[in-house]
């Protein structure tokens, strides 16, 4: 009985043992150089690019075996169901024996240029694979970059509104008990406990905000939903202005962007595509040989056991499709040329805007930044004056708006800045 149950135990135990090993240990806390990282190794859709290039690879070696040796195995039997075969003008009669035969045959290709070019072109496009695959493991970089940046500048502000709430609260209270005292009116007893429940509804809404770019994160770096998770690099780290102002004096190298690789990639496989098709003019060799066992013999055999042959194929007229081919092909490579000049166009106006964008953005953000300041100072001291009684409620709470307002401002100029940074970080391929 216990050997019973101990049997049934250990079947249960090793599949979730086996899961176990197979399931990435999840972080409890990630600094934004772990996340990036540990994004590029579980993120789904990477792993889904990457096996593109496993499929190149299959892709390659097929080109290559076309002009390896080909050999084919065979078995024969054959029957006449003793049919008995009579010659012209004489009695004499003979009867079809069965046939049986096993025999190997072995071709070989000699030379074909499309063969060759095939597996230069193929070898290409396995590197556009890859290339392919570095395009979409920066994009998800850029992604967790900006969502790890919105879940620090969302628990600001939610530490921000949470901070006010219990300000104001104890207000709250004060001018309740002012109020029992006779030295406030009811309506600053109002208006202070209106301010105090927008301040609960806000914090319950940028709670919910932190749970969803959370959960966004999460889903980046390939965690499930409510996997525990904590960030520890400080939004204050990111935001130091020097490394801006070296992003923005820094040099353009169109070579080191990801999307010109790919595109310069692509005209030199179309380059290989236009050769492919001028090779279909071409002959092509090959060799074969046959050998065949003979097992049941007819009474008369007169094939030989060996036999070889050279072949020679020139390709004489197709009806001008050979050549439409070749023209479509010069074509599109006549596109791909056009499509890289574009593009080389397109990045360095792309690389104008961003710096333009990023220099708007630190300007505006060094401005909310002493915005902030000014609108907490002018909020203490309307407290105080609240307190001393020469001030009344709505001046109060306007001022205590004005606060959160120019919080929230200073927190998008954050969000907007760092977002900019990592557009043209991006764009120079320096996401590390």
């Amino acid at each position: 009985m216990k050997r019973g149950v101990f049997i049934t135990f250990v079947a249960i135990l090793i599949p979730w043992m086996l899961q176990a090993q197979t399931t990435p240990d999840a972080p409890q806390s990630l600094t934004l150089e772990e996340a990036v990282n540990f994004a590029v190794k579980y993120n789904k859709e990477l792993q889904a690019s990457q096996m593109n290039i496993e499929l190149r690879n299959k892709m390659v070696t097929e080109a290559i075996s076309q002009g390896l040796p080909q050999i084919n195995g065979n078995l024969n039997y054959s029957t006449n169901f003793k049919y008995k075969m009579s010659f012209p003008g004489s009695p004499m009669t003979t009867t079809l024996k069965d046939q049986s035969s096993l025999g190997v045959s072995v071709s070989q290709l000699l030379f074909n240029g499309q063969w060759i070019l095939g597996i230069q072109t193929s070898k290409i496009a396995k590197q556009i694979a890859a290339q392919q695959v570095d395009v979409t493991e920066l994009e998800i970089k850029e992604t967790v970059y900006n969502s790890y940046y919105t879940v620090l500048v969302s628990e600001r502000l939610m530490s921000i509104v949470k901070e006010n709430l219990q300000n104001m609260s104890e207000i709250q209270k004060h001018t309740e008990n002012m109020y029992k005292a006779g030295t406030a009116e009811i309506t600053d007893v109002d208006q202070i406990r209106i301010t105090v429940g927008q301040l609960k509804n806000s914090l319950l809404a940028m709670e919910r905000t932190v749970d969803v770019s959370y959960n966004l994160l999460r889903l980046q770096l390939g965690l499930q939903a409510g996997t525990p998770l904590k960030l520890t690099d400080p939004l204050e780290s990111f935001l130091a202005e020097e490394n801006f102002l070296k992003l923005v004096a820094q040099q353009f190298d169109i070579n080191a962007n990801l999307q010109y690789q790919l595109v310069q990639t692509q005209e030199e496989l179309q380059k290989k595509m236009v050769g492919l098709k001028k090779w279909a003019f071409s002959p092509s060799i090959s060799a074969s040989y046959g050998y065949t066992y003979k097992i049941l013999k007819p009474s008369l055999d007169f094939s030989p056991k060996h036999s070889a042959s050279i072949t020679m194929n020139i390709p004489v007229f197709s009806g001008l499709q050979r050549k439409a081919q070749l023209d479509q092909e010069k074509i599109t490579l006549e596109q791909t040329t056009l499509n890289k000049s574009l593009l080389e166009d397109r990045l360095n106006l792309q690389e104008e805007q961003l710096k333009f964008a990023l220099k708007n953005a630190l300007e505006d953000y060094n401005l909310q930044k002493e915005n902030i300041q000014v609108a907490r100072k002018v909020l203490e001291n309307y407290q105080h004056k609240y307190n001393a009684g020469t001030v009344s409620s709505l001046n109060l709470t306007q001022a205590n708006n004005n606060y959160l307002t120019a919080e929230n401002n200073y927190t998008s100029a954050c969000l907007t800045l760092l977002q900019a940074q990592t557009q043209l970080e991006k764009l120079y391929n320096e996401l590390k």
